[in-house]
C-alpha cells in the first residue's frame, strides 16, 4: 500500500469518529468541522512521522488543542442550534478538561479505560477515578442515572451527522497549500524586518539575518496572539503521576497536590528563596508528586507564564541561579547538563545532600515561549535517575506546553556534559555550591570576595611550589578564601584558597604548569621534612591539570596535611588548596573532583 492509500483508508475510516469526538468537547459544530480538517492536514503533512505511533491520537490530540484555544467555544457563547442539547453541554464544559476527555473518548470514541487514559497521560487507576467522580458530576448537574446520561452522551454524535468531511484529496491539497503559506509568512516576516530597519545590522545578504535567528523568533507572523494563548494554560499541561512513575517504573507514583494560587509563595524545593521566579506571572501552576509507599521520592513541577517571552526567559535564567547559587548545610552540586533541542536549550542539574539520610535532587528548567518550567525529582540515596531518562521526562513536560505557549515542540533532543551555571558572584571562581562536605560539620561554606593577593603571597600555594603571583607574562591574579564560620574547634588555617591567573597566552599557562609540577616532584629533597604523593592527573576535553597531599613533619612528629592542585583551561590557571584540621579532611578523590571543578568555571574567566 503507498503512503497516499495508506492515510486515505485511515481518513476514511476515523474522520467521522473525530469529528464526533472533537464536537462533544468544543459543543460548536463549525469549529469542531475546523479543527478536525486542520488536524487531518497536519497529519499528512507528518504522516510518515506518526504513521506507525498511534495516528488516531496523534490526530484527536490536534483536533482538541485547536478547540482548547478557540474564543467562541463555551456552549453559552457559542451559534444556537436546535438540535443541540445544550444542558449537556454545558455540563461537560464545567468538567475538568482531561475528565471531559475521558468521558468523551469512553463514549463518541471507542476507547476504553486504558487506552483513554493514556492518550489523555494518565494512569489508568487515575483515570478510574477521574472517571467515576466526573459521571457522578453529570448525574448531578442533569438529573439523570448513567444510562439515560450515555444515552444522551452518545446521541452528541448525531449533531454531526448533517456535516459533511471533504474528500481526502481536498485534505492532502488544504496540507500543501498550508504548508506553503506557512513559508510565505515566514518569508514576508523577513522582508518585514529588513524593510524595518534590518539592514542597519545586516552586512550581507538581507534575509541572511532572519535566517539566522532563533525559530521561534521567525514565528511571530504566525502566532501574534502568543500571551493569550499561553495564559489558557491549564492544570491539564502539567505532567501526571503516571509520566513521572517512567522514572521509577517499580513504584506506583500519585499526585499529592496540584496549587494555581500565585500569592503561595513557599519554595516546593531545597535551594530556591521563593516558589516562583517571575514576580508578576500571569498564571502558575504547581503539582507535587509521591512515590507510594516512599515518603522520600518525591517530586515536583511548577510552571509559570509570564506576560512575554522576554519576561520568561528572565524567569528561566533566574530559576537557574537560584540552584547555581544554592548556599545550604551539604548540598553540592554534582552534575551539570545542557538538553540541547533544535528550538532551545534545557538545563539538568545534579544536586546531593549529605544529610542523613544522603539525597539526590535532579532539576530541570525549560523554557518555551511565554512559559518556563521547573521539574525538580528528589530520592533517597546517593544515585540519581538516569540523566537521559530524566532528559525524555522533561522533555515531555514542554510537549504538554509549547504548542500553547508559542514554543515549538520536537522529539530531537541530545544531552551533554556541560559548565555549571555561572554563580552571581565571581563565577570564574569555585563557588559555595561546589565545595563538598567536611567530617559531619552541618553548617555552610563562605566566600570571600575576590581580591588583589600581595605580588610575592600566593594564598593557594604551598611551601613546595611557593611562587608570587606577578610576573612577565601574569597579566591578572586574583584570589579567593572559604571556609566555615561558626564552627567552633577548627584550626585557623581550615579552609580553600583559590588562585585564579591570566596568562599571556595558552604556551605561559602550559609552562607555569609545567613549572609546579617540577617544584612540587622536587619537594623532598630539598625540604626534607616534605612528604609529597605521586601527581593525580585530571582534567576534561577542554581543561589540564593534577593534584597533590603534602605532608610537612613538624616538631612534635605531627604531620601538618595540605591539598593541593592546579588546572588550566586555555590561558587561564586555577591553583587550589585545601588545609585540614586535624581529622577534619576530605578524600583524596574528593579533592580531585574539586580541582576540575575549578577548571570548569574557568570557562567563565575567559568570557568576561
Amino acid at each position: 500500500m503507498t503512503r497516499m492509500d495508506e492515510f486515505s483508508s485511515f481518513y476514511a475510516a476515523t474522520a467521522a469518529e473525530t469529528l464526533r469526538v472533537t464536537y462533544a468537547l468544543c459543543g460548536d459544530r463549525q469549529v469542531a468541522l475546523e479543527a478536525t480538517v486542520d488536524a487531518y492536514r497536519r497529519g499528512w503533512r507528518e504522516w510518515s512521522r506518526i504513521r506507525d505511533k498511534r495516528p488516531l491520537v496523534h490526530i484527536r490530540t490536534e483536533a482538541w488543542r485547536a478547540v482548547a484555544l478557540h474564543r467562541g467555544v463555551h456552549p453559552l457563547r457559542r451559534r444556537h442550534e436546535e438540535d443541540a442539547d445544550t444542558d449537556l453541554l454545558a455540563a461537560l464544559h464545567d468538567l475538568a478538561a482531561d475528565d471531559r476527555r475521558l468521558v468523551v473518548l469512553l463514549t463518541l470514541g471507542g476507547s476504553d479505560l486504558a487506552e483513554a487514559s493514556r492518550e489523555v497521560g494518565i494512569g489508568e487507576e487515575e483515570g478510574i477515578e477521574r472517571v467515576g467522580v466526573a459521571l457522578a458530576a453529570l448525574e448531578e448537574a442533569l438529573g439523570h442515572d448513567l444510562a439515560v446520561l450515555e444515552q444522551r452522551l452518545l446521541g452528541l454524535g448525531a449533531v454531526t451527522e448533517s456535516l459533511s468531511m471533504p474528500p481526502v484529496e481536498k485534505i492532502r491539497t488544504g496540507a500543501r497549500r498550508d504548508g506553503r503559506r506557512n513559508t510565505v509568512l515566514l518569508v514576508a516576516a523577513a522582508v518585514a524586518l529588513v524593510l524595518g530597519g534590518g539592514f542597519v545590522v545586516t552586512d550581507g545578504s538581507s534575509l541572511t539575518t532572519q535566517a539566522s535567528m532563533p525559530y521561534r523568533e521567525k514565528l511571530g507572523a504566525e502566532r501574534p496572539d502568543v500571551v493569550l494563548e499561553a495564559s489558557k494554560l491549564s492544570a491539564d499541561n502539567l505532567l501526571s503521576s503516571n509520566q513521572v512513575a517512567e522514572l521509577d517504573p517499580d513504584s506506583p507514583w500519585r499526585t499529592t497536590a496540584t496549587d494555581e494560587d500565585p500569592e503561595n509563595d513557599t519554595p516546593y524545593a531545597t535551594c530556591p528563596p521563593r516558589r516562583f521566579a517571575d514576580e508578576s506571572p500571569a498564571r502558575v501552576f504547581l503539582r507535587t508528586f509521591e512515590a507510594e509507599g516512599d515518603a522520600n521520592t518525591r517530586a515536583a513541577q511548577a510552571i509559570e507564564v509570564s506576560s512575554s517571552e522576554r519576561e520568561a526567559q528572565r524567569a528561566y535564567r533566574t530559576t537557574v541561579g537560584w540552584f547555581a547559587d544554592c548556599a545550604h548545610p551539604r548540598t553540592q552540586l554534582i552534575g551539570s547538563y545542557v538538553v540541547k533541542r533544535p528550538f532551545g536549550d534545557f538545563r539538568i542539574l545534579q544536586m546531593r545532600s549529605y544529610r542523613d539520610p544522603e539525597r539526590v535532587f535532579t532539576v530541570g528548567v525549560t523554557q518555551s515561549g511565554s512559559v518556563s518550567s521547573t521539574v525538580v525529582h528528589e530520592q533517597e540515596g546517593d544515585q540519581g535517575p538516569p540523566i537521559d531518562d530524566f532528559a525524555r521526562m522533561l522533555n515531555t513536560s514542554v510537549a504538554k506546553i509549547c504548542r500553547d505557549s508559542g514554543g515549538q515542540c520536537s522529539d530531537e533532543l541530545e544531552v551533554t556534559p556541560a559548565a555549571p551555571p555561572r554563580t552571581s558572584e565571581a563565577p570564574a571562581f569555585l563557588g559555595v555550591v561546589d565545595l563538598p562536605p567536611v567530617a559531619d560539620i552541618d553548617r555552610v561554606w563562605s566566600g570571600t570576595k575576590p581580591f588583589v593577593p600581595e605580588a610575592d603571597r600566593n594564598p593557594a600555594a604551598t611551601l613546595c611550589d611557593a611562587t608570587g603571583t606577578e610576573g612577565r607574562r601574569v597579566e591578572n591574579a586574583n584570589a579567593r578564601i572559604f571556609v566555615i564560620p561558626q564552627e567552633e574547634g577548627l584550626a585557623p588555617e581550615f579552609g580553600v584558597a583559590e588562585t585564579v591567573l591570566t596568562m599571556s597566552s595558552e604556551e605561559a599557562a602550559s609552562d607555569l604548569i609545567r613549572s609546579t609540577r617540577r617544584k612540587l616532584e622536587a619537594c623532598e629533597d630539598e625540604n626534607l621534612s616534605a612528604r609529597v604523593s605521586e601527581g593525580s592527573d585530571i582534567g576534561t576535553r577542554e581543561t589540564s591539570g593534577t593534584t597533590w597531599t603534602v605532608r610537612f613533619e613538624v616538631e612534635d612528629g605531627d604531620d601538618v596535611v595540605f591539598r593541593t592542585g592546579i588546572v588550566r583551561r586555555g590561558n587561564v590557571v586555577a591553583q587550589v588548596l585545601f588545609t585540614p584540621s586535624g581529622d577534619v579532611d576530605i578524600a583524596a578523590e574528593t579533592f580531585d573532583r574539586l580541582v576540575q571543578r575549578a577548571g570548569e568555571r574557568l570557562v567563565y574567566a575567559q568570557s568576561e
